[in-house]
């Protein structure tokens, strides 16, 4: 490793920080240090480390606080960690632009040191990462932070949530993590909400996708809360690996709720998907990857015109894209030549617009009458309407906001 890679640490404890500056040290590299924030501000304006490493509690600027300002004006890894952290400041932390957060009291020095070479050889590389950019495609800040987080999460044992709107492709940044990370050997097998509390078994595998975990009913739920805990007993260490993914925002329930008692067991490793309308200068890149990938399913080798990749471009895709996926996949069956022109994805666009919002509106019909009659069954007891549902209590409370269904009382739905 050059030792001209320099790393600035940051921590108001004296003891810890220099143990870690130590072994930084004896890693090769050349090592800064500052007791808090403000210290740390000064020393990366004068030498503009390589990668920051600080501690998040801290007198006069805490971690947060010094990550904006050096977000403000550098890209460089900055990895955050605390002994005193929750799930809140984590997803502070990365919506903050954080490239890794640590929980000092569960991972030592050696493994706080390896992180940070994983986040200076990623950022100080200039080969993209192949098989994630197949997989995984656009050139925004944002796409491009996507594939290094899966890229560092891939190698650990520890459960990963993948979060995002419907149709954000949550389901193919689990494909990726297992297909490059250290499940790889083996198999990944997938347990979807509607068929959780029937597979209350630990398959037999190399990784386990818990497929919107926040759906899941409340046998599940338990299970799978138990099964985190007695990995995580075990340094997560011969077991299948837990991926999981939801569309909840991270956070937004009581403590009191299962299905995030179950999440808090994988937070400490959150992915975050970007909606298809963040990140519109990847839009066209995005579609003409799915060009290929759709034609040579279908056998046939088409291409997006320039008005055509315009127009796609310039669309707000409500359903990310799942829905641009769906546009293509019809373009490309009604194009008799090699291009798809601008015209054929206009109309396929309106018609299948058309259809979802039909789709959408039977949908609804049919969710609110299953739950009125569930509700209705069940005397309106939340718990046993989740049971019968096969779905969280708060799944339920959610849905009962949603269609505006009222109950008798708090006290007698419980």
């Amino acid at each position: 490793m050059p030792t001209a890679t320099r790393v600035l640490v940051v921590d108001d404890l004296d003891r810890a920080r220099r143990a870690l500056a130590h072994e930084l040290a004896d890693a090769g590299f050349d090592v800064l240090e500052a007791a808090d924030g403000l210290q740390a501000w000064e020393q990366f304006r004068t030498h503009r480390p390589d990668a920051v490493v600080t501690d998040m509690v801290m007198p006069h600027c805490d971690g947060i606080e010094l990550l904006a300002k050096i977000r403000s004006q550098s890209d460089v890894p900055v990895i955050v960690f605390t002994a005193r952290g929750s799930i809140q400041r984590a997803a502070q932390a990365f919506k903050e632009g954080a490239d890794d957060f640590v929980a000092s009291d569960e991972v030592g020095v050696d493994a706080l040191v390896a992180t940070i070479e994983r986040a200076v050889h990623g950022a100080s590389s200039n080969t993209p990462n192949d098989a994630l950019r197949d997989r995984i495609a656009g050139d925004s800040p944002a796409m491009q932070r996507l594939r290094e987080r899966i890229a560092g999460l891939a190698p650990l044992r520890h459960p990963v949530l993948v979060r995002g709107e419907p149709g954000t492709g949550r389901d193919a940044v689990v494909d990726a993590m297992h297909a490059v990370g250290s499940s790889s050997h083996g198999t990944l097998v997938r347990v979807s909400a509607t068929e959780s509390d029937a597979k209350l078994t630990v398959p037999n595998c190399s990784a386990i996708y818990l497929d919107g975990v926040d759906r899941f009913g409340g046998r599940a739920q338990s299970f799978w809360l138990k099964y985190v805990e007695d990995c995580a007993a075990r340094a997560f260490q011969g077991s299948p690996r837990i991926l999981a993914s939801t569309d909840e925002l991270v956070g937004d329930l009581g403590d009191d709720h299962a299905d995030l008692r179950l999440r808090n067991g994988m937070l400490r490793y959150v992915i975050e998907l970007p909606a298809l309308r963040h990140v519109p200068s990847d839009i066209g890149v995005i579609a003409e990857r799915l060009v290929e990938r759709l034609g040579e399913r279908v056998g046939r080798r088409v291409r997006l015109s320039p008005a055509a990749r315009d127009f796609l471009s310039a669309q707000a895709w409500p359903g990310n894209t799942q829905q641009l996926e769906q546009l293509l996949e019809r373009s490309i069956a009604f194009t008799r030549g090699r291009q798809i022109r601008r015209d054929t994805v206009h109309d396929v666009l309106a018609d299948l617009e058309e259809s979802l919002d039909r789709i959408r509106r039977q949908h609804a019909h049919l969710e609110r009458e299953r739950l009125f009659r569930a509700i209705r069954e069940t005397g309106g007891n939340v718990s046993r309407t989740a049971e019968l549902l096969g779905k969280s209590r708060g799944a339920i409370y959610r849905l009962i906001e949603k269609h505006d269904i009222p109950l008798r009382s708090r006290n007698d739905s419980q």
